[in-house]
């Protein structure tokens, strides 16, 4: 993150980068010793983690077995929270939720600022043109401090998402900048820490196909490191690593927050519980090729709106939604409105109060003990909200014509 410059007319010191970091994650500290009991930190991730720091570090998906709600994310992310694990075990805070995150939630925002930085790189090149100043501040505060990111992280402890999010908007970058190898292998531990990822591998390859090519090779690096990464882990113990990342998840029944909740006690329901990926594949695939088909394709701004509409295309057609799965949302939906050449500040505003209406709406559904028909109606609020937010990208982000900026590694500043 670059130092904030002096303003003109003002008597703003330039800040030290270091300050930013050590004050960031200071505040991730302070929101640790919040009373949030039972995240999936603390659920999932932080068991999987002590298998590993009790020496057995291909075995972490046996700590949760064969559990209807396995660790269903990659390994990746457990890489820093082994880390962080070997810390609290230094200072005998094990035993104690706070005191883990209070070693673990400042670690992990390194990632998230990692995040922002790449997002802002991203409007850069978008831009063609460095941000500075304030400007440049309040970039980084719209990615590292939006509400969807503190209730993804701290509310739901999902620590795997700003490592996802900051390698696939690397993917995108270094596929733009004709680099399909790098690209892919971003792209491929990008799913490695969260398997949702997969999604984001149609329109980074798609950005490919009218702009020298590579979208196979692309694809074939993130296919390779995703399973040279599982490998060691699956031929230590392929039982629970097949049902945490691939059967388990046809296995849990329809839930809140889904259009397919009106599907529950019809002959749609085993559709809904067995096929919905499939459902989001084949929208993710319409939309992207149909940006893909556009003048310029999917290339430039686009390619972000393509990556935004890919991870709402889960949210809209999952057969349960989580609050947390608005963070990608929202990323990659406020690059494409703060890379627009017209754009300013208030241009933050649509993705921001977009994808935080939508987080809490989410909040309603997954909130226990809820009415069946209260669950119902939230599920057809969040579908046609979220539907409508996708048409209106899908037609805007359609319709711009510039959206292929110089394709030069470093155009537009690359720097944070």
């Amino acid at each position: 993150m670059g130092a904030v410059p002096k303003q003109a007319g003002g008597s703003t010191r330039s800040v030290p980068p270091v300050v930013w970091v050590l004050g960031y994650a200071a505040v991730w500290g302070l929101v640790a010793l919040l009373p949030l009991d039972g995240t999936d930190l603390d659920q999932f991730f932080w068991p999987s983690a002590r298998t590993a720091l009790a020496g057995h570090p291909l075995l972490v998906y046996q700590a949760a077995g064969q559990l209807p709600y396995p660790n269903a994310n990659g390994p990746l992310s457990l890489l820093p929270l082994a880390l962080a694990g070997m810390a609290v075990n230094a200072l005998h805070w094990m035993g104690s939720i706070y005191l883990r995150r209070l070693v673990a939630l400042p670690l992990f925002s390194a990632f998230v600022l990692l995040m922002a930085r790449e997002a802002v790189i991203a409007v850069d090149k978008l831009r063609d043109r460095r941000l500075t100043g304030r400007r440049r501040l309040l970039a980084y505060v719209a990615f590292a401090a939006a509400p969807p990111v503190w209730h993804s992280v701290a509310g739901y402890g999902h620590i795997e998402q700003p490592i996802e999010i900051w390698l696939a908007l690397l993917a995108a970058r270094w596929a733009s900048e004709r680099r399909p190898v790098a690209g892919g292998a971003m792209l491929g531990l990008a799913a490695l820490a969260r398997s949702s990822a997969a999604v984001l591998a149609i329109p980074i390859a798609l950005s490919r196909l009218r702009r020298g090519g590579g979208a196979l090779v692309l694809l074939a690096t993130a296919a390779v490191t995703a399973v040279v990464g599982l490998a060691p882990f699956y031929l230590a113990d392929p039982a629970d690593v097949t049902h945490s990342l691939l059967t388990y998840r046809g296995n849990l029944e329809v839930g809140a927050g889904s259009i397919w909740n009106l599907a529950q006690g019809t002959t749609w329901e085993p559709i809904a519980q067995h096929w919905d990926f499939a459902f989001v594949l084949a929208l993710v695939a319409v939309i992207n090729v149909w940006l893909t088909l556009r003048p310029g394709g999917i290339s430039g701004g686009r390619l972000y709106a393509g990556m935004a509409l890919s991870a709402a295309a889960f949210a809209l057609l999952a057969k349960t939604v989580w609050p947390y799965y608005f963070l990608e949302v929202y990323v990659f939906s406020a690059v494409w409105a703060l890379g627009r050449t017209r754009a300013s500040a208030p241009a933050l505003l649509l993705p921001l109060v977009g994808a935080s209406a939508l987080d809490m709406l989410a909040e309603v559904g997954s909130a226990p003990h809820q009415t069946a028909g209260l669950v119902r109606l939230e599920a057809i609020g969040m579908f046609a909200l979220l539907g409508a937010a996708m048409a209106w990208l899908v037609v805007v982000s359609s319709r711009e014509v510039r959206v292929v900026p110089p394709e030069l590694p470093g155009s537009g500043g690359t720097e944070g």
